[in-house]
């Protein structure tokens, strides 16, 4: 159950020499050491012009100004006062007019719930009982007869996961449920059951009572495919201008859940495994 982030990926897939995007993600859990951290379902990019994006996989989306993603960058790595101190030096100001500036974007950060400051903790969203339910629903999903009948329930849980849980909480507790395959499937076995995946998703997305989004494809892509043996990758990607966010599933060289013209206009920035 390991997830996996890419911290330095090219921006154009094509070897141009395009200055690599820098990604933060919120770790599992907070320690109780650090000052600031990333929100559980937050993604924080930096781009190569010094500029930012906030990704909060809840489905918002925002541009960082160069010095708003510094006074962050600071705060993440090495808390309040050295950050305040860089900033008073940077700009030859004085230490209290830094602190003011920095304390007024970190306050309205956490106001917008993307940061959580020094006396937060990350709370468990969902009830125990939620998780002692859904855990058995997780599993008895994927031995349904059939493979659309699977993805219908398992797309219902991952909307219900989503409301209760979040991105970050879901994720994990669907990797808890469905743990990873021990190998590696034969090329063959794996098409196969990518393109039976992947067509009674879409078959199933398409005619269910709710609008089913990005994620929630992905994601039933992922468990489906994890429940017959095979390794696959949830990938969460950016495009920069506009600024958009989008999620689809991997098997290989193989896009499901979405169309591979589409995913592709999207930088890779996190993938779970």
């Amino acid at each position: 159950m390991t997830t996996v982030l890419d911290t330095r990926m090219d921006a154009g897939h094509n070897g141009s020499g395009t200055p690599p995007l820098r990604v933060f993600a919120a770790p599992p859990g907070r320690t109780g050491q650090e000052e600031y951290a990333l929100a559980p379902d937050v993604v924080l990019v930096l781009a190569p012009d010094g500029t930012a994006r906030l990704l909060d996989m809840g489905g918002r989306f925002y541009a960082m100004p160069a010095f708003g993603a510094r006074m962050l960058c600071g705060a993440l790595e090495q808390g309040a006062e050295a950050t305040v101190r860089q900033i008073a030096e940077r700009r030859g100001i004085a230490a209290d007019r830094a602190r003011a500036d920095f304390d007024a974007w970190l306050g309205e950060l956490r106001r917008q719930r993307l940061v959580l400051g020094p006396s937060e903790r990350r709370r468990r969203r969902g009830g125990i009982l939620a998780r002692l339910f859904l855990r058995p629903a997780l599993r008895l999903s994927c031995r349904l007869p059939s493979w659309e009948g699977r993805a219908r329930k398992l797309l219902t849980l991952a909307r219900v996961c989503f409301a209760l849980f979040g991105w970050a909480g879901t994720v994990a507790l669907w990797q808890r449920c469905l743990p990873a395959p021990p190998g590696d499937a034969g090329a063959e076995d794996a098409e196969a059951a990518a393109k039976l995946v992947d067509d009674a998703v879409r078959s199933a997305a398409a005619g269910h009572l709710w609008q089913m989004a990005c994620k929630e494809r992905a994601l039933c892509c992922w468990a489906l495919l994890r429940s017959a043996g095979v390794r696959a990758a949830l990938v969460v990607g950016i495009d920069l201008f506009p600024l958009a966010g989008h999620c689809w599933c991997e098997v290989g060289a193989r896009t499901l859940s979405d169309d591979p013209d589409r995913c592709q206009a999207f930088t890779p920035v996190v993938r779970y495994r």
